[in-house]
C-alpha cells in the first residue's frame, strides 16, 4: 500500500482530489479526497483507503505518466507520483500556457489529450449496461488497432469499461481490470478465438500488456493490468 503521504500527493497532482498540504496524517480532508476519487471510479463510497482505490489511483496516475511521455517525457511508469512527474507537469504547462502549479486539473488534461484510435470510436469502449461510463485507457485502445491492423478485418469490443453493477452482473471478479478502463474482450470476424489468443499471447509477450485468455467460443480477453 501507499504510505498515506503518497496516497495525499498523488490525490493532490491527479485532478486535485486532496486540496490540503501533504502531512501524512490521514484526516479529514484525506478522507474526503478518497471519497471523491471514489465516486469518480465508481468504487464503494466509503471513505476506507483498500485494495480497490489503491489499484485505481496507481492506474489514473500510470494513465496521466503515460499521457506526458506521449508529449516527450521520459517517465517511469510506475503510478507514483514524485520530482519527476511533478516537474514534467510543470514544464508541459509552462510550455502551454498553463498556470504552473503542478496539479494536472481539467485544462492539463485537455491539452494533453489523449490516444486517437483510428478504427474505433470511444463508445464502443463505454459500458455495456448504458450508463455511460467510459474509463478506456490508451494503451487499450492503441492494442485494439493494432488488432485490426493486424487482421485486417472488423473487430468488436464484446466489453470494455465496466461498473460494478456491470461487472457483477457478468460475473467479473470484484477487481477486474475492466473497471478500471485496463481490459477489453473482443472477437474479430472470421478470425479463430485461437488464433486471435495466439496474437494477444504475442503482445503480452511483447511487455505491452499484462495477461490475455481464451473466454468462450472466439472471444478473448486482454488486459493491460497496472501497466498504465
Amino acid at each position: 500500500m501507499l504510505t498515506i503521504s503518497q496516497r495525499q500527493l498523488n490525490l493532490r497532482t491527479y485532478k486535485y482530489y486532496y486540496k490540503l498540504e501533504v502531512d501524512g496524517i490521514e484526516g479529514n480532508g484525506t478522507i474526503r479526497a478518497y471519497k471523491d476519487f471514489q465516486k469518480d471510479f465508481h468504487l464503494v463510497i466509503d471513505g476506507i483507503y483498500g485494495q480497490a482505490t489503491e489499484n485505481a489511483l496507481i492506474s489514473a496516475v500510470q494513465s496521466l505518466q503515460t499521457k506526458l511521455n506521449s508529449k516527450g517525457y521520459n517517465l517511469a511508469v510506475d503510478g507514483i507520483v514524485g520530482n519527476a512527474t511533478l516537474n514534467a507537469i510543470k514544464d508541459f504547462q509552462s510550455k502551454n500556457g498553463l498556470v504552473v502549479d503542478g496539479i494536472a486539473g481539467p485544462e492539463t488534461f485537455a491539452k494533453l489529450g489523449g490516444y486517437k484510435c483510428k478504427y474505433f470510436a470511444d463508445s464502443e469502449f463505454s459500458c455495456e449496461c448504458g450508463c455511460g461510463l467510459n474509463l478506456q485507457k490508451d494503451g487499450i485502445k492503441m492494442i485494439a488497432d493494432e488488432i485490426r491492423e493486424h487482421f485486417g478485418v472488423p473487430v468488436v469490443v464484446t466489453s470494455g469499461t465496466r461498473c460494478p453493477s456491470e461487472n457483477a452482473r457478468v460475473g467479473g471478479i470484484p477487481n477486474s481490470w475492466h473497471l478500471y478502463g485496463n481490459a477489453m474482450d473482443i472477437v474479430a470476424y472470421g478470425v479463430s478465438g485461437q488464433t486471435l489468443l495466439n496474437y494477444c499471447q504475442s503482445i503480452v509477450n511483447s511487455g505491452r500488456a499484462n495477461y490475455t485468455y481464451l473466454i468462450v467460443g472466439d472471444a478473448v480477453h486482454i488486459d493491460t493490468g497496472n501497466k498504465e
